[in-house]
């Protein structure tokens, strides 16, 4: 085995794993970069579920067949890996938000734009799937390397640049770093209905198959597109949580949170935020989202008592709820490599491995993990234990009512998705990709190998096979 063969075969195990807590590390927590939400909480009314709702009822909403997208082409020839030839286009449109939602939008952000790869023989693209951005993916190119490849199957790439992201972030916004959390609000609910848009101007088009995909973030917006889309549409969410909570609070993007900013039980509007979260949990009461958070009356409770009150909130007061992800992963999944399906085909050896503690590629995870756990503790923000539980209790309530995807309906062919999970991710807990595959019944769960990072950069393959099977399991679709 070469030195390379043996590295990339290191970062798809628990090394992968390491390199998201050392990436989290380098990355969200050096002290001259700003955390999310900086700014505190917003204004978290901005998002109504029954308005929303009414919005949608009918299909399609009036507004969407207003759609002018001024296209150019940016690129075409052939592609250097497959000789396919190809033709790239780049639109520009008025986002199709409108009341609450196009005021809350920046300037910079109600100007959308989008890239569409096509093949270059006109017509020979029967498929079209939408990839919407990771948290911090600014750019389209990404997307496009990760599509380009279908090409030669006729599925064309169309890709999405996020409110807040690229050109249409801010002036005064650092990067990608939302400055508050109505920010995270706004952008998941336009990122929705431009990707609705986009879905019946492409089938206007004449595309027989649509389908949705996305990493981490853009896998949660994904799944909500799809599960407001009227038709059966592929799903594809790569690496993707049931809601922002588990990212954003237990996982190891939780170092890049300003927790500082969001001690206050108010937000901008001096609203309480208990009492927000309360209010829109009830819109839906079915949901399992909902009850997640309605069944934990003591929590709201909690967020309005003073901070000094909080440790006699928990049976426990001296037991500190642990947030580090690792031991998430389930000892019943199969890495996609092995096998398509998740579920109890692993295999003797495999189940002997974990016993010992011990990975595929001979290191023994509980050492690993325990030198982990050390960095990941050192990451944690220098500010009293109760004030950072506080805060960290009232985002994940916030992002559990506002984000959760099983809030949403079931896909109208949950068949045709295909969920990506990695073994050693700790920026998403497996846990919380179970719980969505419970929710979309009749969907397939896989798993591969690495962590968050690792998988992103070398899983392009696997996920694009994933991609291929949602789109083929479409009705009609032989």
């Amino acid at each position: 085995m070469t030195r390379q063969q043996r590295l990339r075969d290191a970062f798809n195990g628990t090394a992968g794993g390491a390199a998201d807590i050392i990436y989290s590390r380098l990355v969200h927590s050096l002290p001259w970069i700003q955390p999310f939400f900086s700014k505190g909480w917003g204004d978290l009314n901005v998002v109504d579920f029954n308005e929303d709702a009414r919005a949608f009822q009918h299909w399609p909403p009036p507004h969407f067949d207003q759609l002018k997208i001024h296209w150019e082409r940016k690129e075409a020839g052939k592609s250097k890996r497959s000789g396919h030839g190809f033709e790239l286009l780049e639109g520009t449109f008025r986002t199709p938000c409108t009341g609450r939602i196009y005021d809350a939008l920046p300037e910079e952000s109600r100007t959308a734009r989008v890239q569409l790869l096509l093949p270059a023989k006109s017509g020979a693209a029967h498929a079209c799937v939408l990839h919407l951005a990771a948290t911090g993916d600014q750019s389209f190119r990404g997307r496009i390397q990760l599509g380009a490849p279908l090409l030669s199957q006729g599925i064309a790439t169309m890709v999405l640049e996020s409110p807040f992201y690229g050109r249409r972030a801010p002036v005064l916004q650092q990067g990608s770093r939302l400055e508050r959390v109505s920010d995270l609000l706004v952008l998941g609910r336009s990122t929705i209905e431009e990707s609705l848009c986009l879905l019946h101007w492409a089938q206007a088009q004449g595309f027989a198959r649509l389908g949705m995909s996305g990493f981490s973030m853009g896998g949660v917006h994904a799944c909500m597109v799809a599960s407001l889309y009227p038709f059966p549409i592929a799903c594809t969410p790569l690496l993707a949580p049931r809601s922002a909570g588990a990212a954003y609070c237990k996982g190891a993007l939780s170092v890049a949170t300003g927790w500082r900013s969001l001690t206050s039980p108010l937000d901008e509007r001096g609203k309480d935020v208990g009492d927000t979260v309360w209010r829109a949990a009830q819109h839906n009461l079915i949901t399992s989202a909902s009850l997640r958070v309605l069944q934990k009356p003591h929590i709201f409770r909690t967020l309005q008592q003073n901070s000094r009150d909080f440790s006699h909130a928990f049976t426990d007061s001296n037991s500190q709820p642990q947030h580090s992800p690792f031991g998430n992963i389930p000892p019943s999944a199969v890495p996609a490599s092995d096998t398509s399906n998740c579920g109890t085909n692993d295999t003797e050896r495999e189940m002997s491995r974990k016993a010992r503690g011990q990975t595929q590629w001979g290191f023994n995870s509980g050492a690993v993990q325990r030198w982990l756990g050390g960095i990941w503790s050192s990451n944690r923000q220098t500010m009293p234990a109760h004030d950072t539980e506080l805060a960290r209790q009232r985002l994940e309530q916030v992002l559990e009512t506002f984000t959760d995807i099983t809030r949403f309906p079931v896909p109208q062919c949950p068949q045709a998705a295909v969920l990506v999970g990695a073994y050693e991710d700790q920026y998403v807990p497996s846990s919380s990709i179970l719980e969505l595959a419970e929710h979309w019944q009749g969907c397939e769960l896989r798993w591969v190998h690495g962590g968050h990072v690792s998988a992103f950069v070398m899983q392009h393959p696997m996920f694009r096979r994933a991609i291929l099977d949602s789109i083929a399991r479409l009705p009609g679709t032989e």
